[in-house]
């Protein structure tokens, strides 16, 4: 279990009295640690094969399902598995500190819970076995994404909640229940019991409001942190706020759009399905890869380099470029009748001239997003003034 975090104002008030940069000595046993990471890791490792199996499932074994179904839950299963790839080297580069595998932990076993609940849905399981893994992985999930959320890169003290300017800090009911979540406890208790008692219950909107308040209370959490955290925790703690949002705001979409269009036919109400999931699935991935790959969020290790970046780029286009003028070639062999060496002398030459600018606007923008892209080092002093004293 996750320890506690302080639970008085007084803690937090003695704690606030570090220099900003300073993190207290993390106490959990390095055999702990080295269990939970090896933990993670064949979790992951678990996840990236049974994602595969799940693919060959949706495309050849069970050909009867329509199209826009099996390249809905081809993205989501996709996206899962570029998340248990991430999880993996999060927990391989940057598992000797305890809040990076409780992050890791939390999208590991979340991911767990999108594969294998599709996987036993493909192999057509049993409803109770289905049921006991979709619980379990989905309180493993909620539970350590609660803790990690007060918990990445420092704990919260109750002083950071109490001192916010926002309405949680404000209303004292608000204020009261985010400073008993802090508890790691408290957090267990309620995930168990929510997700037990709304999953028996069989009702969709319970279901979905549970989930709606794990992820709005592990945004809150980011944010608070974000806002009562130096540079450094706000530019580890910066995407993975963004993700929860983008996550939330494309699920109330997903609800409002499926309210909207109850009474539509199905083609719409699965082509709208199909384009939120995906949306969501992109972005969450998007999110996840900046946090580790741009900002550094677990270790500087797993940044990326922008060489890396124009590289991928570059080759990129050469594909994109190789299929283009095959495609072109062949078509204008079939329209006009040209020879293949005609068309494609022709074809390369003009896209020759067409490249090179290309591949510069593109190197071009690169450098501008990874320059603009979210740094708080440069935006947090408007963004944000406040600092508890």
């Amino acid at each position: 279990m996750i320890e506690p975090a302080e639970s008085s104002l007084e803690d937090g008030g003695r704690a606030s009295l570090r220099t900003e940069g300073e993190q207290p000595t993390s106490t959990t046993p390095p055999l702990r640690l080295s269990a939970t990471r090896w933990l993670v890791m064949v979790l992951s490792v678990v996840n990236i094969l049974a994602a595969v199996a799940t693919l060959v499932l949706i495309w050849k074994a069970n050909t009867g399902t329509p199209l826009p179904t099996r390249i809905n839950e081809s993205v989501f299963v996709g996206g899962s598995l570029l998340f248990a790839g991430v999880v993996f080297l999060v927990a391989w580069q940057a598992g000797d500190q305890w809040a990076n595998l409780a992050i890791a932990s939390a999208f590991a076993f979340a991911g767990s819970n999108n594969i294998f609940s599709t996987l036993l849905e493909q192999l057509q399981a049993n409803a109770a076995i289905r049921d006991a893994v979709n619980i379990s992985t989905y309180i493993l999930g909620a539970g350590f994404f609660l803790c990690a959320a007060a918990r990445f890169p420092r704990k919260l003290r109750p002083f950071d909640i109490a001192s916010s300017r926002t309405i949680w800090g404000k209303v004292k009911p608000l204020r009261v229940v985010l400073i008993f979540f802090l508890s790691a406890t408290a957090v267990w208790v309620f995930v168990v019991t929510a997700t037990i008692l709304t999953q028996l219950s069989r009702n969709p909107t319970l279901i979905q409001a549970n989930w709606i308040i794990i992820v709005l209370m592990g945004l809150i959490y980011f944010y608070i942190m974000y806002r009562s955290g130096d540079l450094e925790t706000r530019r580890k703690v910066l995407w993975l706020f963004e993700l929860c949002l983008v996550a939330l705001a494309l699920k109330i979409l997903w609800l409002g759009a499926g309210a909207v269009l109850h009474n539509s036919s199905e083609t719409v109400r699965v082509v709208v399905s199909v384009l939120l999931d995906s949306a969501r699935s992109v972005a969450e991935v998007f999110c996840i890869s900046m946090a580790v790959f741009y900002a550094g969020a677990m270790s500087p290790v797993l940044v990326i380099r922008k060489t890396f970046v124009y590289g991928v780029t570059i080759a990129f286009l050469l594909f994109a470029y190789a299929t283009i003028e095959a495609f072109v070639v062949n078509l204008l062999v079939d329209v006009t009748h040209v020879s293949d060496r005609f068309a494609s002398a022709l074809l390369g030459t003009l896209l020759g001239l067409a490249f090179h600018p290309i591949k510069n606007r593109m190197e071009h923008g690169l450098r501008r997003f990874g320059s603009s892209v979210a740094s708080p080092v440069t935006a947090s002093p408007q963004l944000d003034s406040h600092k508890p004293s």
